[in-house]
Protein backbone atom coordinates (compact mmCIF):
# COMPACT_ATOMS: atom_id res chain seq x y z
CA UNK A 1 0.00 0.00 0.00
CA UNK A 2 2.84 2.37 0.86
CA UNK A 3 4.43 1.63 -2.53
CA UNK A 4 1.18 2.58 -4.29
CA UNK A 5 1.01 5.79 -2.29
CA UNK A 6 4.62 6.54 -3.20
CA UNK A 7 3.99 6.01 -6.91
CA UNK A 8 0.88 8.17 -6.75
CA UNK A 9 2.76 10.91 -4.91
CA UNK A 10 5.59 10.82 -7.45
CA UNK A 11 3.11 10.98 -10.32
CA UNK A 12 1.38 13.93 -8.70
CA UNK A 13 4.70 15.68 -8.15
CA UNK A 14 5.71 15.09 -11.78
CA UNK A 15 2.37 16.41 -13.02
CA UNK A 16 2.65 19.48 -10.80
CA UNK A 17 6.21 20.08 -12.03
CA UNK A 18 5.08 19.85 -15.65
CA UNK A 19 2.21 22.23 -14.96
CA UNK A 20 4.47 24.75 -13.23
CA UNK A 21 7.01 24.46 -16.07
CA UNK A 22 4.31 24.98 -18.70
CA UNK A 23 2.98 28.01 -16.83
CA UNK A 24 6.48 29.49 -16.60
CA UNK A 25 7.07 28.97 -20.34
CA UNK A 26 3.68 30.48 -21.15
CA UNK A 27 4.35 33.45 -18.88
CA UNK A 28 7.74 34.05 -20.48
CA UNK A 29 6.21 33.85 -23.98
CA UNK A 30 3.48 36.34 -23.11
CA UNK A 31 6.01 38.71 -21.52
CA UNK A 32 8.22 38.58 -24.63
CA UNK A 33 5.29 39.28 -26.96
CA UNK A 34 4.07 42.12 -24.73
CA UNK A 35 7.53 43.72 -24.71
CA UNK A 36 7.82 43.41 -28.51
CA UNK A 37 4.44 45.04 -29.09
CA UNK A 38 5.26 47.83 -26.63
CA UNK A 39 8.53 48.53 -28.45
CA UNK A 40 6.66 48.66 -31.76
CA UNK A 41 4.22 51.21 -30.36
CA UNK A 42 7.08 53.37 -29.09
CA UNK A 43 8.74 53.27 -32.52
CA UNK A 44 5.66 54.25 -34.52
CA UNK A 45 6.79 57.26 -36.59
CA UNK A 46 4.94 60.59 -36.86
CA UNK A 47 4.71 60.07 -40.63
CA UNK A 48 3.55 56.72 -42.06
CA UNK A 49 6.12 55.14 -44.37
CA UNK A 50 3.58 54.46 -47.10
CA UNK A 51 0.69 56.50 -48.46
CA UNK A 52 -2.09 56.24 -51.02
CA UNK A 53 -1.19 56.94 -54.65
CA UNK A 54 -3.89 57.11 -57.33
CA UNK A 55 -1.66 55.66 -60.08
CA UNK A 56 0.64 53.28 -58.21
CA UNK A 57 -1.64 52.17 -55.39
CA UNK A 58 0.87 53.30 -52.78
CA UNK A 59 4.24 54.98 -52.60
CA UNK A 60 6.64 56.11 -49.88
CA UNK A 61 6.09 59.23 -47.79
CA UNK A 62 8.73 61.94 -48.40
CA UNK A 63 10.72 62.67 -45.27
CA UNK A 64 9.42 59.66 -43.33
CA UNK A 65 11.81 57.85 -41.01
CA UNK A 66 11.43 54.76 -38.85
CA UNK A 67 13.44 52.15 -37.02
CA UNK A 68 12.89 48.65 -38.38
CA UNK A 69 13.63 45.94 -35.85
CA UNK A 70 13.67 42.24 -36.63
CA UNK A 71 15.35 39.34 -34.88
CA UNK A 72 18.16 39.45 -37.46
CA UNK A 73 18.62 43.18 -38.06
CA UNK A 74 17.92 46.59 -36.60
CA UNK A 75 18.18 49.55 -38.98
CA UNK A 76 16.81 53.04 -39.52
CA UNK A 77 14.81 53.52 -42.69
CA UNK A 78 14.66 57.07 -44.01
CA UNK A 79 13.24 58.55 -47.21
CA UNK A 80 14.43 61.70 -48.92
CA UNK A 81 12.28 64.65 -50.02
CA UNK A 82 11.15 62.74 -53.13
CA UNK A 83 10.14 59.65 -51.18
CA UNK A 84 13.13 57.51 -52.18
CA UNK A 85 15.68 55.75 -50.04
CA UNK A 86 19.13 57.24 -50.52
CA UNK A 87 20.80 60.66 -50.77
CA UNK A 88 18.95 63.76 -51.91
CA UNK A 89 19.11 63.93 -55.69
CA UNK A 90 17.63 66.58 -57.98
CA UNK A 91 15.80 65.49 -61.09
CA UNK A 92 18.29 67.50 -63.15
CA UNK A 93 21.51 65.55 -63.53
CA UNK A 94 24.71 67.44 -62.64
CA UNK A 95 27.08 68.07 -65.53
CA UNK A 96 29.50 65.21 -66.13
CA UNK A 97 27.45 62.75 -64.07
CA UNK A 98 26.26 59.35 -65.26
CA UNK A 99 23.14 57.95 -63.66
CA UNK A 100 21.69 54.51 -63.00
CA UNK A 101 18.10 53.97 -61.83
CA UNK A 102 17.17 50.80 -59.95
CA UNK A 103 13.56 49.62 -60.04
CA UNK A 104 12.08 46.84 -57.94
CA UNK A 105 10.37 45.82 -54.74
CA UNK A 106 11.75 45.43 -51.21
CA UNK A 107 14.94 43.78 -52.51
CA UNK A 108 15.70 47.03 -54.34
CA UNK A 109 14.48 49.29 -51.53
CA UNK A 110 16.63 47.34 -49.09
CA UNK A 111 14.73 48.11 -45.87
CA UNK A 112 16.52 45.18 -44.22
CA UNK A 113 20.08 46.66 -44.32
CA UNK A 114 21.59 50.07 -43.66
CA UNK A 115 21.33 52.41 -46.64
CA UNK A 116 25.10 52.28 -47.17
CA UNK A 117 24.80 48.50 -47.63
CA UNK A 118 22.02 48.45 -50.23
CA UNK A 119 22.50 47.42 -53.86
CA UNK A 120 22.19 51.12 -54.74
CA UNK A 121 24.96 52.29 -52.44
CA UNK A 122 27.37 49.43 -53.15
CA UNK A 123 26.92 49.75 -56.92
CA UNK A 124 27.49 53.51 -56.76
CA UNK A 125 30.69 53.00 -54.78
CA UNK A 126 31.96 50.41 -57.27
CA UNK A 127 31.22 52.62 -60.26
CA UNK A 128 32.51 55.79 -58.63
CA UNK A 129 35.91 54.20 -58.23
CA UNK A 130 36.54 55.01 -61.89
CA UNK A 131 38.94 57.87 -62.48
CA UNK A 132 36.74 60.02 -64.71
CA UNK A 133 33.37 61.57 -63.98
CA UNK A 134 30.85 60.99 -61.25
CA UNK A 135 28.23 58.26 -60.94
CA UNK A 136 24.89 58.46 -59.17
CA UNK A 137 22.67 55.45 -58.54
CA UNK A 138 19.02 56.20 -57.72
CA UNK A 139 16.96 53.75 -55.65
CA UNK A 140 13.47 53.56 -57.16
CA UNK A 141 12.52 50.39 -55.27
CA UNK A 142 9.34 50.23 -53.19
CA UNK A 143 8.28 47.42 -50.91
CA UNK A 144 5.65 45.05 -52.38
CA UNK A 145 5.69 46.54 -55.89
CA UNK A 146 5.29 44.19 -58.83
CA UNK A 147 6.57 44.75 -62.37
CA UNK A 148 3.43 46.63 -63.45
CA UNK A 149 3.86 49.20 -60.66
CA UNK A 150 7.58 49.50 -61.39
CA UNK A 151 6.73 50.25 -65.03
CA UNK A 152 4.20 52.88 -63.98
CA UNK A 153 6.68 54.39 -61.52
CA UNK A 154 9.17 54.83 -64.34
CA UNK A 155 6.55 56.45 -66.58
CA UNK A 156 5.32 58.87 -63.91
CA UNK A 157 8.45 59.58 -61.86
CA UNK A 158 11.54 57.53 -62.63
CA UNK A 159 12.23 58.92 -66.10
CA UNK A 160 12.61 62.41 -64.61
CA UNK A 161 16.04 61.48 -63.23
CA UNK A 162 17.49 61.14 -66.74
CA UNK A 163 19.23 57.83 -66.03
CA UNK A 164 21.29 56.42 -68.89
CA UNK A 165 20.91 52.91 -67.42
CA UNK A 166 17.78 51.44 -65.82
CA UNK A 167 17.90 48.07 -64.05
CA UNK A 168 14.81 46.22 -62.82
CA UNK A 169 15.17 43.64 -60.04
CA UNK A 170 12.77 40.77 -60.82
CA UNK A 171 11.49 38.45 -58.07
CA UNK A 172 9.41 35.33 -58.66
CA UNK A 173 6.23 36.66 -56.99
CA UNK A 174 6.11 39.54 -59.49
CA UNK A 175 4.48 37.04 -61.82
CA UNK A 176 1.48 36.42 -59.59
CA UNK A 177 0.95 40.06 -58.63
CA UNK A 178 1.30 41.26 -62.24
CA UNK A 179 -2.04 39.50 -62.75
CA UNK A 180 -3.63 40.69 -59.52
CA UNK A 181 -5.75 43.71 -58.57
CA UNK A 182 -4.47 43.45 -54.99
CA UNK A 183 -0.97 43.68 -53.55
CA UNK A 184 0.56 41.27 -51.01
CA UNK A 185 -1.08 43.14 -48.13
CA UNK A 186 -4.50 43.21 -49.80
CA UNK A 187 -4.25 46.84 -50.94
CA UNK A 188 -5.75 47.77 -54.33
CA UNK A 189 -3.14 48.11 -57.06
CA UNK A 190 -3.09 48.78 -60.80
CA UNK A 191 -2.63 45.94 -63.24
CA UNK A 192 -2.68 45.33 -66.99
CA UNK A 193 -4.58 43.02 -69.26
CA UNK A 194 -3.17 42.07 -72.65
CA UNK A 195 -5.22 42.67 -75.79
CA UNK A 196 -3.21 41.17 -78.61
CA UNK A 197 0.16 42.75 -77.87
CA UNK A 198 -1.31 45.86 -76.27
CA UNK A 199 -1.33 46.55 -72.54
CA UNK A 200 -4.72 47.70 -71.26
CA UNK A 201 -4.61 49.39 -67.82
CA UNK A 202 -7.12 48.22 -65.24
CA UNK A 203 -8.05 49.36 -61.75
CA UNK A 204 -6.76 52.81 -62.61
CA UNK A 205 -7.01 55.27 -61.03
CA UNK A 206 -6.97 53.45 -57.72
CA UNK A 207 -9.99 54.35 -55.55
CA UNK A 208 -9.01 56.41 -52.53
CA UNK A 209 -8.98 54.28 -49.35
CA UNK A 210 -11.52 54.92 -46.64
CA UNK A 211 -8.76 54.49 -44.05
CA UNK A 212 -4.98 54.81 -44.05
CA UNK A 213 -2.79 52.25 -45.78
CA UNK A 214 -1.00 49.64 -43.77
CA UNK A 215 2.39 50.92 -42.66
CA UNK A 216 4.24 48.08 -44.35
CA UNK A 217 7.50 48.45 -42.45
CA UNK A 218 5.83 48.34 -39.03
CA UNK A 219 8.85 47.40 -36.89
CA UNK A 220 7.00 45.17 -34.44
CA UNK A 221 4.67 42.31 -35.14
CA UNK A 222 0.91 41.90 -35.05
CA UNK A 223 -0.33 40.40 -31.81
CA UNK A 224 -0.08 36.63 -32.33
CA UNK A 225 -3.28 34.67 -31.97
CA UNK A 226 -2.99 31.97 -29.30
CA UNK A 227 -3.08 28.34 -30.41
CA UNK A 228 -5.32 26.34 -28.07
CA UNK A 229 -5.22 29.33 -25.73
CA UNK A 230 -1.41 29.38 -25.59
CA UNK A 231 0.98 32.04 -26.89
CA UNK A 232 3.92 29.67 -26.32
CA UNK A 233 2.35 27.06 -28.62
CA UNK A 234 1.69 29.78 -31.22
CA UNK A 235 5.36 30.82 -31.18
CA UNK A 236 6.40 27.16 -31.43
CA UNK A 237 4.04 26.74 -34.39
CA UNK A 238 5.46 29.80 -36.15
CA UNK A 239 9.03 28.62 -35.66
CA UNK A 240 8.62 25.01 -36.82
CA UNK A 241 6.30 25.55 -39.80
CA UNK A 242 9.18 26.61 -42.08
CA UNK A 243 12.25 25.63 -40.08
CA UNK A 244 11.31 21.98 -39.51
CA UNK A 245 8.26 20.88 -41.52
CA UNK A 246 8.50 17.22 -40.47
CA UNK A 247 8.68 18.11 -36.77
CA UNK A 248 5.78 20.50 -37.31
CA UNK A 249 3.75 17.66 -38.79
CA UNK A 250 4.43 15.44 -35.78
CA UNK A 251 3.56 18.22 -33.33
CA UNK A 252 0.40 19.02 -35.29
CA UNK A 253 -0.77 15.42 -34.96
CA UNK A 254 -0.26 15.77 -31.20
CA UNK A 255 -2.28 18.99 -31.21
CA UNK A 256 0.65 21.12 -30.06
CA UNK A 257 0.93 23.33 -33.17
CA UNK A 258 -1.53 24.53 -35.77
CA UNK A 259 -1.85 22.25 -38.81
CA UNK A 260 -1.00 23.96 -42.10
CA UNK A 261 -2.07 23.26 -45.62
CA UNK A 262 0.44 21.39 -47.76
CA UNK A 263 -0.88 23.26 -50.81
CA UNK A 264 1.81 25.66 -52.08
CA UNK A 265 0.80 29.34 -52.15
CA UNK A 266 -0.36 30.71 -55.48
CA UNK A 267 2.82 32.77 -55.76
CA UNK A 268 4.68 29.44 -56.15
CA UNK A 269 2.59 28.23 -59.07
CA UNK A 270 5.17 29.29 -61.71
CA UNK A 271 7.61 26.72 -60.24
CA UNK A 272 5.14 23.87 -60.88
CA UNK A 273 3.43 22.29 -63.86
CA UNK A 274 -0.14 22.62 -62.63
CA UNK A 275 -2.26 25.74 -63.22
CA UNK A 276 -0.73 26.13 -66.69
CA UNK A 277 -3.44 28.51 -67.93
CA UNK A 278 -2.99 30.91 -65.01
CA UNK A 279 0.80 30.75 -65.16
CA UNK A 280 0.88 31.35 -68.92
CA UNK A 281 -1.31 34.41 -68.38
CA UNK A 282 1.12 35.71 -65.72
CA UNK A 283 4.02 35.30 -68.13
CA UNK A 284 2.22 36.95 -71.04
CA UNK A 285 1.46 40.04 -68.95
CA UNK A 286 5.00 40.14 -67.58
CA UNK A 287 6.49 39.79 -71.07
CA UNK A 288 4.47 42.72 -72.41
CA UNK A 289 5.21 44.90 -69.38
CA UNK A 290 8.97 44.32 -69.65
CA UNK A 291 8.91 45.02 -73.39
CA UNK A 292 6.92 48.23 -72.83
CA UNK A 293 9.30 49.36 -70.10
CA UNK A 294 12.30 48.74 -72.37
CA UNK A 295 10.66 50.85 -75.09
CA UNK A 296 9.93 53.64 -72.62
CA UNK A 297 13.48 53.66 -71.24
CA UNK A 298 14.94 53.78 -74.74
CA UNK A 299 12.61 56.63 -75.71
CA UNK A 300 14.26 58.63 -72.91
CA UNK A 301 17.75 57.82 -74.18
CA UNK A 302 18.50 55.03 -71.69
CA UNK A 303 19.33 51.34 -71.77
CA UNK A 304 17.37 48.70 -69.88
CA UNK A 305 18.33 45.43 -68.17
CA UNK A 306 16.87 42.96 -65.68
CA UNK A 307 18.62 41.47 -62.64
CA UNK A 308 17.11 38.19 -61.49
CA UNK A 309 16.45 37.92 -57.74
CA UNK A 310 16.14 34.23 -56.82
CA UNK A 311 14.07 33.11 -53.86
CA UNK A 312 16.39 31.45 -51.38
CA UNK A 313 15.46 27.86 -52.23
CA UNK A 314 16.75 28.44 -55.77
CA UNK A 315 20.31 28.81 -54.47
CA UNK A 316 20.27 26.76 -51.26
CA UNK A 317 19.76 22.99 -51.41
CA UNK A 318 18.80 22.64 -47.74
CA UNK A 319 16.12 25.33 -48.02
CA UNK A 320 14.83 23.70 -51.22
CA UNK A 321 14.49 20.39 -49.38
CA UNK A 322 12.62 22.06 -46.50
CA UNK A 323 10.26 23.70 -49.01
CA UNK A 324 9.67 20.37 -50.74
CA UNK A 325 8.85 18.78 -47.38
CA UNK A 326 6.45 21.50 -46.31
CA UNK A 327 4.53 21.66 -49.59
CA UNK A 328 5.04 18.04 -50.66
CA UNK A 329 6.64 19.14 -53.91
CA UNK A 330 7.22 16.20 -56.20
CA UNK A 331 8.90 15.96 -59.57
CA UNK A 332 6.40 18.35 -61.10
CA UNK A 333 8.17 21.21 -59.31
CA UNK A 334 11.34 22.75 -60.74
CA UNK A 335 13.25 25.48 -58.92
CA UNK A 336 15.05 26.60 -62.10
CA UNK A 337 12.02 26.99 -64.35
CA UNK A 338 11.19 30.62 -63.46
CA UNK A 339 14.67 31.82 -64.36
CA UNK A 340 14.74 29.79 -67.58
CA UNK A 341 11.41 31.17 -68.70
CA UNK A 342 12.43 34.72 -67.78
CA UNK A 343 15.58 34.26 -69.83
CA UNK A 344 13.49 33.27 -72.86
CA UNK A 345 11.25 36.33 -72.37
CA UNK A 346 14.24 38.65 -72.10
CA UNK A 347 15.92 37.13 -75.15
CA UNK A 348 12.78 37.63 -77.24
CA UNK A 349 12.43 41.22 -76.02
CA UNK A 350 16.14 42.01 -76.47
CA UNK A 351 16.65 42.71 -72.76
CA UNK A 352 19.97 41.81 -71.08
CA UNK A 353 19.42 39.52 -68.08
CA UNK A 354 21.94 39.46 -65.23
CA UNK A 355 22.09 36.15 -63.35
CA UNK A 356 23.68 36.27 -59.85
CA UNK A 357 22.60 32.75 -58.83
CA UNK A 358 26.01 31.06 -58.92
CA UNK A 359 27.63 33.67 -56.70
CA UNK A 360 24.63 33.72 -54.35
CA UNK A 361 24.88 29.93 -54.13
CA UNK A 362 28.56 30.19 -53.21
CA UNK A 363 27.78 32.90 -50.69
CA UNK A 364 25.13 30.72 -49.04
CA UNK A 365 27.76 28.07 -48.26
CA UNK A 366 30.17 30.62 -46.79
CA UNK A 367 30.28 31.92 -43.26
CA UNK A 368 28.24 34.96 -44.33
CA UNK A 369 25.05 33.73 -46.07
CA UNK A 370 23.40 35.85 -48.75
CA UNK A 371 19.93 35.55 -47.17
CA UNK A 372 18.58 35.95 -43.67
CA UNK A 373 17.31 32.82 -41.95
CA UNK A 374 13.90 34.10 -40.84
CA UNK A 375 13.45 36.98 -43.29
CA UNK A 376 13.27 36.28 -47.04
CA UNK A 377 15.60 39.13 -48.02
CA UNK A 378 19.29 39.51 -48.74
CA UNK A 379 21.82 40.14 -46.03
CA UNK A 380 24.61 42.68 -46.46
CA UNK A 381 26.51 39.98 -48.37
CA UNK A 382 23.57 39.33 -50.70
CA UNK A 383 23.28 43.01 -51.59
CA UNK A 384 26.99 43.11 -52.36
CA UNK A 385 26.69 40.07 -54.66
CA UNK A 386 23.91 41.77 -56.64
CA UNK A 387 25.85 45.03 -56.96
CA UNK A 388 28.99 43.26 -58.16
CA UNK A 389 26.91 41.29 -60.68
CA UNK A 390 25.51 44.51 -62.14
CA UNK A 391 28.73 46.51 -62.29
CA UNK A 392 30.30 44.98 -65.45
CA UNK A 393 27.16 45.46 -67.56
CA UNK A 394 26.55 49.04 -66.41
CA UNK A 395 30.20 49.96 -66.84
CA UNK A 396 30.26 48.51 -70.36
CA UNK A 397 27.20 50.57 -71.28
CA UNK A 398 28.49 53.83 -69.85
CA UNK A 399 32.20 53.46 -70.38
CA UNK A 400 34.45 56.28 -69.31
CA UNK A 401 34.92 58.64 -72.23
CA UNK A 402 37.80 61.01 -72.69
Amino acid sequence: MSRARSLLANAGLAAASLLVGALLVEGAARAWVSASLARARRQTPPLPLSRYHAVLGWDKTPGASQNVHRSEFDITLQFNSKGLRGPERDYAKPAGTRRVLILGDSFAEGYYVDESQTVRAVLEELLDGEACGRWEVINGGTIAYSTDQEYLFYKTEGHRYGAEAVVLLFYYNDLYYNASALGPGGEPKPYFEVDGRTLVPRNSPIPAPTKGLLNRQEPGMPAPKPWRGSIALRLLSNRTVDGSPRLHGVLARLGLVEPVSSEPPKEYWPFGRDHAREVNDMWERTHRILAALKTDVESHGGRFAVLYVPVRFEVNDAVWELSRQRYRMGRRWDRDVVFERLRAVCEEAGIPLVDPRDELRRQETSGAPAYYTHDVHWTVAGNAVAAHALEPLVRSWLACRG
